[in-house]
């Protein structure tokens, strides 16, 4: 028998799926995976307004998802780590799997 998860655990867990619940923050973790980006070059590339990758981010980094460094007066955003690019590729492999 599996051993209960710690609650903060499970809280955690479920902030990460609400996070991944949106198809623009998808989208945008996706494009991250390939490379660093600004919040112009990621509204850009996606066909999206920079509000809306801004107000996206913000929530994805929240749920510790993505992390930004501030270059100059720009700020590059990033995967937070390779859990989340392992946890995005596996979901998408499972969703594209038949």
């Amino acid at each position: 028998m599996a051993k209960e998860l710690n609650p903060t655990t499970v809280d955690r867990v479920s902030e990460i799926f609400k996070a991944l619940s949106d198809a623009n923050r998808i989208r945008i973790l996706h494009y991250l995976a390939e490379g660093n980006d600004s919040v112009g070059h990621i509204a850009n590339a996606l066909n999206l307004n920079q509000s809306n990758v801004s107000h996206q981010l913000r929530i994805l980094k929240q749920a510790q998802l993505v992390k930004a460094e501030r270059d100059g007066q720009t700020m590059i955003y990033s995967l937070d780590d390779t859990h989340v690019s392992t946890l995005l590729h596996q979901a998408i492999h499972h969703a594209s799997h038949n």
